[in-house]
């Protein structure tokens, strides 16, 4: 088989379902930890009512993002909601970290490898790194037909792939709604997914600028393993 065959080959981006089933679980472990079954069910209040004032006021928000994908809508409430609930227990950034570290991490680790079929892709025809790249390309080809994260320009060397993307949804949309510090989730979510797939697609990760993180745009470079510079600590 063709990697050019695989299902999600050129697909639209989104959580997959298998990633989906997961994330309420590993959410209920989460705060059931950390705020014990009584503060849970008082999040749980705090969430609808912020979901449901957030989509009474943002209307405009959710036509925008149901666009891209329904599962993308419903996320983009659901945990804008319940980041605002956890913030008023929390305050903002412990709120976002908790999300980072209790959350974001672990549903990458399940994430990653089925949005890029790894499993099906290192039995594809050819080098695994090359399919990889092509991988990456229609991607995100898919993501700028789409009006989400829109590609530039990349540059396919034999030894590494460059994309350039100049606008974020997540910023986008996470801003609107008023929570500018969710528009990091995708971000993180990459660097803890990368590290998990990289030894069986031969890749080493590296993306030193973000939107998220104030840049014009977000470079992502994917080098063949052995061949990237020393710099993965500057991840972001």
């Amino acid at each position: 088989m063709k990697a050019e065959e695989l299902e999600n080959f050129g697909a639209g981006l989104e959580m997959p379902k298998e990633a989906v089933k997961e994330q309420g679980k590993i959410m209920l472990r989460a705060l059931r930890k950390r705020f014990g079954i009584v503060g849970m069910l008082g999040i749980f209040k705090d969430t609808w009512a912020h979901e449901r004032r957030l989509r009474k006021d943002h209307s405009e928000t959710r036509r925008k993002a149901a666009a891209i994908s329904p599962i993308i809508e419903k996320e983009l409430f659901t945990f804008s909601a319940l980041f605002l609930a956890l913030a008023k227990r929390l305050g903002r950034e412990k709120a976002y970290e908790f999300f980072k570290t209790r959350v974001m991490n672990e549903i990458a680790q399940i994430s990653m490898g089925h949005i890029y079929q790894v499993e099906d892709l290192k039995r594809c025809e050819g080098d695994t790194f090359e399919n990889f790249k092509k991988f990456n390309i229609a991607l995100f080809q898919r993501t700028t037909r789409d009006g989400t994260w829109h590609m530039e320009s990349y540059t396919d060397d034999p030894d590494k792939l460059t994309i350039n993307i100049t606008t974020c949804a997540n910023v986008e949309l996470f801003g609107e709604l008023g929570v500018p510090e969710m528009g990091k989730f995708g971000c993180d979510h990459d660097l803890a997914g990368y590290a998990v797939i990289e030894e069986a697609v031969e890749c080493e990760f590296r993306r030193l600028c973000t939107i998220a993180e104030g840049d014009d745009r977000c470079v992502f470079e994917f080098y063949k393993s052995g061949t990237a510079p020393d710099n993965a600590h500057l991840n972001k």
